[in-house]
């Protein structure tokens, strides 16, 4: 009984930095609560969020002592987003704790941590799909030029920038390869047409690769291949996308007494929509090194 006691202790101990690697792990991971308008809904009742989007107004010319009417009402449509729940789970045996000389806790979070926020990720840029505008075709390379394409469509749709007057992309790490291999002969840091490292300050992301035509540009693994070795990447305003946050990353953990091991289960409960299409443009093509 004593040994079973100091068991539930220790486990109780790991719990805790479990925890905070997992929360630091995915906040490493996972991109798109950066990239996306995120709206926290923890401690709100429910697992909807009614988000208003309001429709744009034109200016009009005015002559002197003349009223300005307005003829256009503001009246914001409504996008529904409903939070649910992701989350991932580690054995970890006693055996295993005695004999590591590793700090089992860690390498535990880290896991966690990893699986929930490529997963957060996964969920967010799933929705790049669903983009009206088109850029690309499967089974043809992206370009630099079909991201500029996109800016321009963006610019044409009036599709607001961040503070710095850019937008995003996210493409998988083999469209990333493509441009990046294209780019090589311009000469890095001489060209217009080169990534910039202009933001590394700014963007500590590991997934951040530079800036190309006013477009901070990142590479996931979480923008995933179809069965024809395609992927779909989004170039996008900040205003396009939203993000909810209901439960932030928790961890918890139980004895599991005949398997000689305790279970960690992480888990957050979040959700994703489009928030306003017409901001956006879906970045398709051929998703392979070669």
């Amino acid at each position: 009984m004593a040994t079973y006691n100091n068991t539930t202790s220790s486990a109780s101990a790991l719990l805790t930095n479990v925890l905070q690697e997992a929360i630091f792990t995915a906040s490493e991971r996972s991109i798109a609560g950066d990239l996306f308008q995120v709206f926290d809904m923890t401690g709100t009742p429910g697992l909807t969020a009614q988000i208003p989007v309001y429709p744009e107004i034109s200016a009009a010319d005015l002559t002197e002592g003349t009223p300005l009417t307005s003829s256009e009402s503001i009246t914001p449509a409504t996008v529904t987003i409903t939070a649910a729940e992701i989350g991932a789970r580690a054995d970890l045996t006693d055996l295993l704790r005695e004999a590591s000389n590793r700090d089992v806790a860690a390498d535990i979070g880290q896991m966690l941590g990893a699986a929930i926020g490529e997963k957060i990720d996964s969920n967010a840029f799933s929705f790049f799909d669903n983009l009206t505008n088109v850029v690309g075709t499967g089974g043809a390379e992206v370009t630099p030029a079909k991201v500029l394409q996109a800016v321009y469509t963006l610019r044409n749709n009036n599709a607001p920038t961040d503070a710095d007057g850019d937008y995003y992309c996210v493409i998988n790490p083999s469209v990333a390869y493509n441009i990046a291999n294209s780019l090589q002969g311009a000469g890095v840091g001489t060209s217009a047409n080169a990534l910039s490292t202009v933001g590394n300050d700014l963007l500590s992301k590991s997934a951040f690769m530079g800036r190309l035509y006013n477009v901070k540009m990142f590479m996931s693994t979480a923008v995933a291949n179809d069965s024809a070795n395609d992927s779909v990447g989004a170039v996008f305003s900040p205003m396009c996308f939203g993000h909810i946050v209901k439960r932030p990353i928790v961890v918890k953990s139980q004895e599991q007494v005949s398997a000689r091991a305790v279970e960690f289960v992480g888990s957050t409960a979040r959700g994703n929509a489009i928030l306003k299409n017409t901001y956006g443009v879906k970045l398709k093509g051929e998703s392979t090194i070669n």
